[in-house]
Parts: C-alpha cells; sequence; structure tokens
C-alpha cells in the first residue's frame, strides 16, 4: 500500500514540494546567517539559542505552509473523476490509505528538516566552534521541531479527507496559521489543543531547550487526530 501510495503521490508533486523545502529552507539559513551573522553573533543570548530559535522562525513557517498543501494535495488525486468512490467498490481499506500518505508525509517531511538543520549544523559547527556547538542540545531540538509538526500534518490530513475541495481545506491551513499567529503570545495552557500553535512553540521560545510538556502535547494530538481520520476514511467507505 505504501509503494502504491508513493507512486501517486509522487505525480501529485507532493514529495517535490516537500523536498523543494528542505532545500529552500536551507538555503534561507546560509542567506539569514550571511546577512545577519554578526549581528546575531552580537545577541545577549546564548549561542546556541540564537542559532536555533533566531533561525527556526521562518523556516517554521515555511514547513507549516509547505504541510498545508502537501496534505490538501495528497487526497486531491483521489477526489478528481470520483476516482476514491471507485475505490471504494475494491477490495481496498481506505483506513490503511489514511495511514500510508500519512507515513509517506511524515517520512519526507523528516528528510526536509534533516536538509534544513544540516546547515544550521554547519553554521555552528563553522562559526560558533566546537567548544560553543552543543551536538546534544541540537539533535534534541531537530527532534522537538519535527515532534512539533506532527499535529499540523495528522490534523491537515484528516481535513484534506473530509473536504472534495482543495481550496477549502487549504483554506483551512491559512486560518490554522493566521489564528496561531494571533494567539501565539497566549501563555493559557488551553491554547495548546490548538495543533498550529504547538508548531509555533520552538519557534517563539528564547531557548533552544525542548519543552517535555510540548512534545507530550504535540504527539498526544497527533495520535488523537491521527485515529479521527482513520475512523472517518473507514466510515465513509461504508456511507
Amino acid at each position: 500500500m505504501i509503494a502504491l501510495e508513493l507512486k501517486k503521490e509522487k505525480r501529485t508533486g507532493l514529495v517535490a514540494i516537500l523536498f523543494l523545502t528542505g532545500i529552500i529552507g536551507a538555503l534561507y539559513v546560509f542567506l539569514n546567517y550571511k546577512i545577519r551573522g554578526n549581528t546575531l553573533l552580537n545577541m545577549p543570548l546564548d549561542p546556541m539559542d540564537v542559532l536555533l530559535t533566531q533561525l527556526y522562525g521562518m523556516i517554521m513557517v515555511l514547513n507549516m505552509f509547505a504541510i498545508v498543501i502537501a496534505t490538501s494535495i495528497a487526497y486531491n488525486m483521489e477526489f478528481s473523476g470520483f476516482a476514491i468512490k471507485k475505490m471504494y467498490v475494491l477490495p481496498i481499506s481506505m483506513w490503511k490509505v489514511f495511514v500510508a500518505k500519512f507515513l509517506i508525509i511524515t517520512s519526507v517531511f523528516f528528510i526536509a528538516i534533516v536538509i534544513q538543520n544540516a546547515a544550521l549544523m554547519w553554521i555552528g559547527i563553522s562559526k560558533l566552534g566546537s567548544d560553543k556547538f552543543d551536538m546534544g542540545v541540537f539533535l534534541m531540538f531537530v527532534l522537538y521541531s519535527y515532534i512539533t509538526s506532527l499535529p499540523v500534518i495528522s490534523f491537515m490530513l484528516m481535513i484534506a479527507s473530509l473536504f472534495e475541495n482543495l481550496w477549502v481545506t487549504i483554506g483551512i491551513g491559512v486560518r490554522g496559521f493566521l489564528s496561531a499567529v494571533a494567539l501565539q503570545s497566549d501563555h493559557a495552557i488551553y491554547v495548546l489543543s490548538h495543533p498550529f500553535i504547538v508548531m509555533f512553540k520552538p519557534a517563539i521560545a528564547m531557548t533552544a531547550k525542548s519543552d517535555l510538556a510540548v512534545a507530550l502535547i504535540a504527539i498526544f494530538e497527533t495520535v488523537v487526530f491521527f485515529v479521527i481520520g482513520i475512523v472517518i476514511a473507514e466510515n465513509k467507505k461504508s456511507e
């Protein structure tokens, strides 16, 4: 199922979009540091905090929109020409289709994250020096930024499976981003129920240290949206 879905998603451009996001993010890191390098290094913060939090903000926005687009087009081919209705009569478990799409998106997105952070690592090692560059903190931040992105992926893929109109799904994603921008400064615990705000957390923090509570909430939300998506996918076939 995963191999079949991968062939389909390559045709939609989903894989290319996520790979391109990784490359553009890495280029942004290099360009931003070239322009603002001296300013960043002179900030009254720990060098690792400056390297990771100050450069990750725009990368996070880029990643968020890439996720919205990738998840939106993941089901677009299925709805085109009523293909998904034809699949309903085949001996195919639709929940497995949803799972395959999720695994493909999360896997390719992880590669994009690695590409982007390889640029950060190069800058950290070459500019900060081995005495100031903390590999442990860096690797934990990479994992943290990836985990906090997963709720948006599972939520948007769930939404994509619900609406046949591509622009409705993208519109919900854009609204999610805008509402997260408006609420990101709110420290109330309930705002973390918003998956887009969870993804914002590494970018708006003043420290590169991971927040275990946020990471656990991200994992919980990912599982919840993932399970809901599976139930929706299977129930739509039985309608």
